[in-house]
């Protein structure tokens, strides 16, 4: 082979080398690209989920510092501050699986985005609810105060109402001392003007049937008594109408009476006793000693035997005598 034909195929070996060397770099250079071109998507996926991490992340503690700003000393606001805490701590690791395993970083974005509206929806609740609970607890507060006022003002008045009772119980029986007192004088006072009678007389008669009177002794004619008695001085007894009360008693101790006729009931001032009376009679008392005379009629025939006569005035025994009836 000449030297021209050697040099011909070795140009067309080093050309064919240079092509295949071409072609080798060409493709080198094109899977570098696509190599640089998958590193940079890569990095740009692994800056975002850092991204999306770090937005996760700040949302997170923002909450988390939020409510514990509302902690207080209110046990019932704080375990729900503790719940609120748990249920975002459940939504964090859901977001951040999203972003690790499943590279749903949409996702993962709505879902913080849903972690913050559902923060701040537990903040503005909680928040509402420790302002009532502080409205409460200032009521609660006042109402104790109120309260203290209110048991001091009632201590006070029960010390002045058992002062005014002790003073009031003095008063009652100073009260109860003075008209005892002053019952003790107006019954002195009374009974010093009790007019008292003497010369009790009393005389049976007949009725005829003219209407005449007959004097009699014997108690089956008798009709009528007639009692007449003598209404002593008194200078203690004012001038004026004054009542005395008759009281004739049978042989038997009974009180002869005859409501018709004018019985009835008086007390017996000295003993509190309740005694029967035959009839009374007024007086025109003028200060002086005085006649007084009255008649009974009987309606049944009259018994024998020895009879009792009182005379009360102003509730007191003024005097008294007995006669006799054959």
């Amino acid at each position: 082979m000449s030297q021209k034909s050697s040099q011909t195929q070795l140009i067309a070996v080093a050309a064919v080398t240079v092509l295949a060397l071409l072609g080798v770099i060409g493709w080198l250079y094109n899977s570098n690209s696509q190599k640089t071109k998958l590193i940079e998507k890569h990095k740009m996926e692994i800056d975002e989920a850092a991204q999306v991490k770090a937005e996760l992340e700040k949302e997170y503690y923002e909450a988390l510092a939020d409510l514990e700003e509302l902690r207080g000393d209110n046990t019932d606001l704080n375990a729900l501050i503790e719940k609120q805490k748990e249920e975002l701590k459940s939504q964090k690791n859901q977001i951040s699986g999203l972003i690790g395993s499943k590279r749903d970083l949409a996702a993962a974005r709505e879902e913080i985005k849903l972690l913050k509206e559902s923060a701040e929806t537990a903040l503005a609740e909680l928040t509402k609810l420790r302002e009532e609970n502080e409205v409460l607890a200032a009521n609660n507060q006042r109402l104790t105060e109120e309260k203290s006022i209110l048991t001091d003002e009632i201590t006070k008045e029960r010390q002045v109402n058992d002062e005014l009772m002790t003073v009031k119980a003095a008063l009652t029986e100073e009260k109860e001392g003075l008209t005892k007192e002053n019952n003790m004088l107006s019954k002195k006072v009374t009974r010093a003007s009790v007019i008292n009678v003497t010369d009790i007389d009393v005389q049976g008669f007949k009725l005829k049937g003219n209407g005449k009177e007959v004097k009699r002794g014997s108690a089956k004619n008798i009709d009528l008594l007639k009692l007449c008695f003598k209404a002593n001085e008194n200078g203690v007894a004012d001038p004026g109408n004054e009542e005395f009360h008759l009281r004739i008693i049978s042989p038997k101790g009974e009180t002869i009476m005859v409501e018709s006729m004018g019985s009835g009931v008086l007390t017996n001032v000295e003993t509190g006793e309740e005694v029967g009376f035959t009839k009374a009679k007024e007086l025109m008392y003028t200060g002086t000693d005085a006649m007084s005379c009255l008649s009974w009629q009987s309606e049944t025939e009259m018994e024998k035997g020895l009879y009792a006569v009182e005379v009360y005035n102003k509730g007191y025994l003024a005097g008294k005598s007995t006669f006799k009836l054959n």
